[in-house]
């Protein structure tokens, strides 16, 4: 059974549209992502490669979007996760909230150990995610 392992949330700028066509088009990770050094497509989602050392230096994700909700579910990798994005916005400005699930079980390391580390790492990318959403960067869409 998955369980939420932390959320961060940040708030921006970059309108809901941006944000959820970066976030829709996995090849625009290696824009805000700068441990993963390939995305690859396949027939079934993407499969994506880090830089080592990384908890997953290969997995396959796929990726399900609405207007205001990504999901990320990996596979494949030491650890499956599914990684979900929920878009708001408020007075011209757009919450983004990014929340990590997991099996604490499935976990290589203890969670205590895991989570603030992951959480300060995924914090540390959100924002990266955040800069370039508000820059007039080409993404894919």
């Amino acid at each position: 059974m998955s369980e939420i392992l932390f959320t961060n949330t940040v708030v921006t700028l970059a309108d809901t549209v941006r944000i959820q066509t970066i976030l829709a088009h996995p090849e625009n990770l290696l824009l805000w992502d700068h441990e993963i050094t390939t995305v690859t497509a396949t027939p079934t989602g993407f499969t994506l490669k880090r830089q080592v050392p990384a908890l997953n230096t290969s997995e396959q994700i796929t990726v399900s979007a609405t207007t205001d909700h990504i999901r990320y579910h990996s596979r494949g990798g030491r650890l499956a996760y599914q990684l979900d994005f929920k878009l708001a916005t408020t007075d011209n400005l757009t919450t983004v909230t990014e929340t990590l699930s997991a099996s604490a079980n499935a976990l290589p390391v203890p969670t205590s150990l895991l989570i603030p580390i992951a959480k300060q790492a995924f914090a540390q990318k959100l924002q990266a995610l955040v800069t370039l959403a508000e820059s007039d960067q080409k993404v894919t869409a």
